[in-house]
């Protein structure tokens, strides 16, 4: 089998709240770029991958190096994943956010041509299904509760807080969620960079009485040292993922214990096969880790296929974030009373809607 051609076809995602917003940003949308990889075979490979400014990439970089590595495909056997990402390595290196892309909707060739799930390629399955979890958006407390509730409403017990950097408020807006939804809910927070040390270790302190679990980048993604003073400091989990945009970082964070837990990221990691490096790391290191996948159901799927093939993810993940995302072009994928299920269908298990 070979690979005949390669498609780039750039997507735009309404959010289904307009005003979504986090500490560093705000956006109506969410624009990425779908892989459609086809087979000399007729077999089509999907993959997914977005830019996001916070994690140092951006559309047209991502773009770029896309049109760059999709030339040096076309001919080339999708089993060939060793020879191929070293020739695109040799040509341009980095571009994980490309890379990542290129890496599921091989793999998507790779299982259909097999006529097997994914996660038969990835090791097999270790678990049916795993708990969504789910995003609340800054907004005022009161606001923030209301939404909370509607979340748990709709099935979902795992709630992520996002945090703005104002102690006062963000102390508040965890004591009001924490109030709406009772004491049957999980509760995380994730600041995204916006506390310095000694803020971010006093204002944790406050949020223990609402039975918070753990923290997600705290602070600067480049101050390891103030994310380590964070963890030994505190008693929740202290988790990485702005810190955690490489195999590299990955390595160090764990053999330095700065942190207690890594939401790994498929796309800016570059793909599957490094994502199961950086989960070996962490279990080596007795770190724990779990999954973000922000964008299309392809990169929801893929990350399903990933965390049914690793035990050691040991937490709700973030694969349902489709839900929230309008004129998503792929379907196959629906979340079921706060609960993903790991498609079955060979390859990743969803399509491009016809």
């Amino acid at each position: 089998m070979k690979i005949e051609h390669t498609e780039i076809l750039p997507i735009i995602m309404p959010k289904d709240d307009p005003e979504w917003r986090f500490a560093l940003g705000a956006s109506p949308e969410i624009r990425g770029f779908i892989i459609k990889m086809t087979a000399d075979s007729g077999l089509v490979g999907l993959g997914y991958t977005s830019g996001a400014s916070h994690m140092g990439s951006s559309l047209g970089g991502i773009r770029a190096a896309l049109e760059e590595y999709t030339e040096l495909l076309t001919s080339q056997d999708p089993f060939d994943t060793e020879t191929l990402f070293g020739i695109m390595d040799d040509t341009l290196s980095g571009n994980n956010e490309a890379k990542a892309a290129i890496d599921m909707s091989l793999y998507d060739l790779q299982a259909k041509a097999l006529d097997l799930p994914l996660y038969a390629l990835l090791g097999g399955k270790v678990r049916e299904e795993i708990h969504v979890i789910r995003l609340l958006a800054i907004k005022e407390p009161l606001q923030m509760a209301t939404n909370a509730l509607r979340l748990v409403e709709q099935g979902y017990s795992y709630i992520k807080i996002k945090l703005e950097g104002e102690p006062i408020k963000d102390l508040d807006r965890v004591k009001e969620i924490r109030r709406a939804v009772g004491d049957g809910i999980h509760l995380t927070v994730d600041a995204n960079q916006s506390y310095t040390t000694k803020v971010a270790i006093n204002t944790l302190k406050g949020m223990y009485q609402y039975g918070i679990e753990s923290a997600e980048q705290p602070v600067r993604a480049d101050d390891w040292q103030g994310l380590a003073a964070v963890t030994r400091a505190v008693d929740c989990l202290v988790e990485a993922h702005e810190s955690a945009g490489t195999v590299e970082d990955i390595f160090r964070l764990v053999k330095d214990r700065v942190i207690d837990s890594i939401n790994l990221s498929i796309v800016n990691l570059g793909g599957l096969r490094n994502a199961k490096v950086a989960a070996a790391i962490c279990k080596i290191g007795n770190v724990s880790c779990r999954v973000q996948g922000i964008g299309s159901r392809i990169l929801s799927a893929a990350s399903m296929h990933f965390v049914a093939s690793t035990l050691n993810i040991s937490y709700a993940c973030e694969v349902g974030e489709f839900s929230r995302f309008l004129n998503d072009p792929a379907e196959g994928l629906e979340v079921d009373h706060g609960k993903l299920k790991v498609p079955s269908l060979p390859g990743i298990g969803v399509s491009l809607r016809s």
